[in-house]
């Protein structure tokens, strides 16, 4: 027996398999490329791709070739390998690769159609070294320099456990070669404790890392989800941030990249189908005198709104509604910048018609301004936000720790110094809650320390955002150290 198919089902299966083939480069209009430029999307590339530590044991380099086809949304699929160089890093490629979903679909006759696309993703040689069973081993000479071809000199070997995804498992020990054979010269501890998630009780987050004896932070220092996703990601140096900090997407992303030369972070940022947000600078040794520079803004849709610091935006935001703290509402701020600065009028405003604000800038400085709330009268203020602050500021903070700190004397006799770091909210009321030990020394010092913060509370002067009082999180060092 013989199907016959109606004609116009037929075409209409001929045409969805015309659409589903994707047209070659040559074969259209206008070629699908990345929104805000090819240049942004290897600064995407560069952030998001991590050489697999397997690799990197290896020394490998060299280019991997991608393919996947943009399809009329911008969204990219079908992501293959079609130039490989090993299988670790022709998986990271094209994980990278499909991250990236925020495409300038191509053009045929007025319409968008799908392309197919490729790319090379370049990753770089390095000097190779031994990794074995989940542990790295380094060697070094007698000035503490790496030794790549002739480990048979070194006079320090370095061990340290780390997983695949670099995320280090173990305390990181170095051994120093005498008499023919390696001593433990010293080690720097493994470090992980769980975090909870804020406004998520049933959820943690984990912060993990080496230290020196002194508590200084070495090597990567990572916040994780409990699926061991990275959440956020730095590097140290004897307690000193080095290189660039990563902030992270649920999916894997990259949101934020972070660099710090010479007191001037350079923050670039990304959407979650990455896209090029913004870029910005802030110069951290004059935070009152040169706030925060935008020189580059995109919109969700990929429209650059601010070019080269100059132009008029819109921001829109996703919050809790003034009247209703259990409704969501959108948040719509807008007004111009004139080289990098926040210039002239700004205005912000909740869709729902609970908030209004307005303020006054000149080259990025708040000259004042006026916020309305549903449930309030207007207020008039000239900082946008107000730090809380100890009566008598530092000097009368200094004078309360130095009266109310005392030194353990289990820490005395076991000479321990180092600087644990506190953070804690100010409440609208000057009280403190939601303690945390950011940054551990000893358990009698951490006790301590928790204990002379918690005296403090009442006797704050709270925050304040918008001419209101607000509950600020604050980072407090308390530093002890034996004489």
């Amino acid at each position: 027996m013989k199907f016959i198919l109606p004609f116009c089902l037929l075409f209409s299966a001929i045409s969805a398999f015309s659409q589903q083939t994707p047209y070659q480069a040559f074969e259209v209009d206008s070629v699908a490329e990345p929104r805000g430029s090819m240049v942004y999307f290897n600064t995407f590339l560069q952030a998001n791709l991590r050489k697999p530590i397997t690799a990197e044991a290896q020394g490998i380099g060299g280019r991997v070739i991608v393919s996947g086809v943009v399809e009329p949304n911008g969204t990219i699929t079908d992501v293959k390998v079609i130039n490989k160089i090993s299988p670790d890093c022709d998986r990271e490629a094209a994980r990278v690769f499909a991250l990236f979903n925020a495409w300038k679909p191509a053009y045929k006759g007025g319409q968008a159609v799908r392309q197919l696309v490729s790319m090379p993703i370049l990753f770089r040689a390095n000097e190779p070294f031994m990794y074995q069973n989940g542990v790295k081993i380094e060697f070094f000479n007698a000035e503490y320099k790496p030794l790549f071809a002739d480990s048979s000199q070194a006079i320090y070997k370095r061990i340290t456990p780390l997983d695949t995804n670099y995320i280090p498992t173990g305390d990181a020990v170095v051994y120093e070669r005498k008499a023919g054979s390696w001593k433990e010269y010293f080690r720097l501890a493994f470090f992980r404790k769980k975090q909870a998630v804020p406004d998520s009780p049933t959820k943690s987050t984990y912060l993990i890392g080496t230290q020196t004896y002194k508590q200084d932070w070495v090597g990567p220092l990572l916040i994780v989800d409990e699926d061991t996703k990275r959440v956020s990601e730095e590097h140290y140096t004897n307690g000193k941030l080095i290189g660039s900090s990563l902030t992270y997407h649920p999916n894997g992303l990259v949101i934020k990249k972070v660099d710090d030369v010479d007191g001037k972070s350079t923050e670039i940022a990304w959407y979650a189908n990455g896209q090029i947000k913004h870029i910005k600078t802030i110069n951290k040794n004059r935070p009152l005198l040169e706030p925060e520079r935008v020189t580059a803004l995109w919109d969700s849709t990929g429209q650059q709104t601010l070019k080269n610091g100059t132009g008029r935006v819109i921001y829109k935001t996703r919050e809790n509604s003034y009247s209703d703290t259990a409704q969501y509402t959108a948040f719509i701020e807008e007004g111009n910048y004139e080289n990098g600065f926040k210039q002239g009028l700004w205005t912000g405003r909740y869709a729902d018609g609970s908030y209004y604000y307005e303020e006054l800038y000149d080259k990025g400085i708040c000259q004042g301004g006026k916020a309305k709330s549903a449930k309030e009268d207007t207020v008039h203020y000239e900082e946008v936000l107000k730090e809380p602050q100890f009566p008598d500021g530092m000097p009368g903070l200094g004078k309360f720790l130095s009266s109310n700190l005392h030194y353990p004397s289990k820490a005395q006799k076991a000479n321990v110094e180092g600087k644990v770091f506190i953070s804690f909210v100010v409440c609208t009321d000057g009280t403190l809650c939601d303690y945390e030990v950011l940054k551990s020394v000893q358990q009698d010092l951490d006790a301590e320390a928790l204990r002379v913060v918690k005296k403090m509370s009442g006797k704050w002067l709270p925050g304040y955002h918008r001419g209101q009082k607000a509950r600020v999180k604050y980072n407090l060092p308390i530093n002890f150290t034996l004489y």
